[in-house]
C-alpha cells in the first residue's frame, strides 16, 4: 500500500519551514534598515561625545543581532532543503520549537540560542567560556580594540586598556584567524574582541 501520509507530513514540514524563512527574511530586512538608521544617527552625533557613545553601543548590538538572524536564516534554508529532497523529515513541532526559541532569544544580549534545548557552556582553550569573566592581558601593554562585530573589517568602537575586566556574552566565533568573543566591560561598553588577547585571571 502506498504511504500517502508520509508525503503529507513532509509537505507540511516544508511549508512550515518556508513560512519561517519568510518571517526571518522580513526580520533581517527590518534589522538592516535599523542599522542604516543607527549609522546615520552616529554620524549626526559625532560632535556630542555622550550621544556618540550611546549610538555606537546601539549600532554594535544591532549588528550582532543581524549576524545571529542571518545564521538562523541559513539554518532554516538548510532545513527546508532537507525536507524538499526527501531526506530526513523535519517535524513541524520541532521546527516551531526551534524557531520560537531562536526568536525569543533575541533579547537585550542579542544572542540567539538555536534549538529546543541549550547545552551548558563549555570552556574553550584558555578556559574562556560564555558567562565567565576575562581580562585584557597586560603582555605588550597595548589597548585591545573593541569592535562592532567579529572580524578585522568591522568598526573599531574603542580601546580597552590592559587589565580591563570583561564579562563574556557570546563566542567564540572564528574569523580572520582569531576567535572572537562578545564582551561587556564593567562600565557597560559592549562589543567584540579577539580572544587571543584575553586571560582568565588578573595579572600582576
Amino acid at each position: 500500500m502506498i504511504n500517502y501520509g508520509g508525503k503529507k507530513d513532509e509537505g507540511e514540514a516544508g511549508k512550515g519551514v518556508g513560512e519561517a524563512l519568510r518571517s526571518m527574511s522580513d526580520q533581517i530586512g527590518r534589522q538592516a534598515q535599523e542599522i542604516k538608521r543607527l549609522q546615520e544617527a552616529l554620524e549626526a552625533a559625532q560632535q556630542d561625545a555622550a550621544a556618540a557613545a550611546q549610538a555606537r553601543k546601539a549600532l554594535a548590538e544591532a549588528e550582532a543581532r543581524l549576524a545571529q538572524m542571518e545564521a538562523e536564516l541559513k539554518r532554516l534554508r538548510d532545513q527546508q532543503a532537507t525536507a524538499s529532497t526527501g531526506g530526513k523529515t523535519v517535524s513541524p513541532t520541532a521546527s516551531a520549537a526551534d524557531i520560537s526559541g531562536a526568536i525569543g532569544a533575541l533579547g537585550s544580549s542579542g544572542v540567539v540560542k538555536i534549538g529546543p534545548s541549550t547545552p551548558a557552556a563549555t570552556p574553550t582553550a584558555g578556559g574562556l567560556q560564555v558567562g565567565g569573566v576575562a581580562y585584557v592581558q597586560k603582555a605588550g601593554g597595548k589597548n585591545l580594540r573593541l569592535r562592532s562585530a567579529p572580524g578585522l573589517d568591522s568598526t573599531v568602537l574603542d580601546g580597552l586598556p590592559p587589565g580591563t575586566q570583561l564579562t563574556l556574552l557570546a563566542g567564540p566565533q572564528e574569523k580572520d584567524g582569531y576567535p572572537w568573543w562578545q564582551i561587556r566591560a564593567t562600565d557597560g561598553r559592549e562589543g567584540w574582541v579577539a580572544g587571543t588577547e584575553l586571560v582568565t585571571s588578573p595579572e600582576d
